[in-house]
């Protein structure tokens, strides 16, 4: 996937959703949440952006992408593990932190569970369990429709969903 060319310039905050697959379980260290088991299939990894530069959206998504990076976040060492792609990124124009209400509708009816507690959520206000969710036995075009889904469902319109 191209770096983020495709979020519009006026986008500079909000929340967004990268649909991951790993293409193999595999053991993966997360930083001080220890070596845990990730099953192979398809992830969402949700977070906000409500920063200026780097922490705006353009500067979050491209520090995902990146292979170039000081692992610094739970989410960096399952970006770094090998067979791991970014297949989808879900994103919405937001001022305030929408993260914790998406991923809780995401968990809803989906079928999504949590592999790792306290992945992604360690700042989380809300006390989300987690901001990783696994979709067992899923689709890709199952996740898509359920992350889109789950924006619209606390008032998110997805400006651009880009991927495969």
């Amino acid at each position: 996937m191209k770096a983020v060319s495709y979020l519009r310039c006026s986008v500079v905050r909000g929340v967004y959703t990268l649909l991951i697959n790993l293409s193999e379980s595999r053991e993966i260290t997360v930083g001080h949440l220890g070596t845990r088991c990730f099953p192979a299939g398809y992830y969402a990894y949700t977070g906000s952006a409500l920063g200026k530069g780097s922490s705006g959206l353009l500067g979050r998504i491209s520090r995902h992408l990146s292979t170039l990076k000081n692992v610094r976040w739970h989410i960096d060492y399952l970006l770094k593990a090998r067979g791991v792609k970014i297949e989808l990124i879900v994103v919405s124009e937001s001022l305030k932190r929408m993260e914790c209400m998406v991923v809780e509708n995401l968990k809803e009816g989906s079928g999504a569970t949590i592999v790792v507690e306290g992945l992604g959520a360690s700042d989380c206000r809300a006390g989300c369990v987690s901001h990783l969710l696994y979709f067992p036995n899923a689709s890709f075009e199952d996740v898509r429709c359920a992350v889109v889904n789950a924006f619209e469902r606390v008032g998110l319109k997805t400006l651009n969903v880009q991927g495969r």
